[in-house]
């Protein structure tokens, strides 16, 4: 089913892309959190990013965007997405939109360095070094790990218009990792060009 709905995703926005003529870009920043939903005890990461949004079509656009979520409980993710937005003007300034889209995510898990407190131990001619050996040890207690990860996004968002060309934004998405689902909450602000 996962793999039906995100085939219908690409082929809608490359369908778009090969209609568009002419369109209105924008390029943003955003803050957020985004609480991961596996287990107890999971992270709330808090995260910086940047989107290029692009409209298709009057009501199309398409959007890529940058996310890096800051270090919670050891666990810090980066992440890039393309998406797609399907704007309903509610007023002359605001636009609501739903939006779907896939990406990738690289995890990176880090355990806190260990500290041995061993007294210095006395070398002994024609044995090796134990202090150089028990700092490898202490060392290779530093653990850390990457994972990659393919993300699927299914979410919402509002569009504000500030100015002609300032736009303030809001968003909340469900965003599949395995093992790491998560619901990144953020608010924007992007110029229109």
């Amino acid at each position: 089913m996962k793999k039906v709905f995100i085939a219908l995703c690409l082929a809608a926005a490359g369908i778009s892309a090969a209609n568009a003529q002419e369109g209105q870009m924008a390029a943003g920043i955003n803050l957020g959190v985004a609480p991961c939903l596996e287990g107890d005890g999971a992270p709330t990461n808090f995260g910086i990013g940047a989107k290029f949004q692009y409209n298709v079509t009057e009501p199309i656009r398409v959007e890529a965007d940058l996310e890096y979520w800051f270090k919670a409980k050891g666990i810090s993710v980066f992440d890039i997405s393309a998406n797609v937005h399907y704007l309903f003007n509610i007023t002359d300034k605001l636009k609501v939109y739903p939006l779907v889209g896939i990406g990738y995510a690289n995890l990176h898990a880090s355990a806190p360095k260990i500290e041995v407190n061993i007294p210095n131990i006395p070398n002994i001619p024609g044995m090796p070094d134990m202090n150089e050996y028990l700092k490898e040890l202490e060392d290779a207690a530093d653990a850390s790990s990457n994972a990659s990860r393919f993300l699927f996004n299914i979410g919402a968002g509002a569009d504000y218009d500030i100015t002609d060309n300032l736009t303030a934004n809001f968003e909340i998405k469900y965003q599949y990792l395995k093992d790491f689902n998560r619901m990144p909450i953020s608010i924007g602000i992007a110029y229109k060009f």
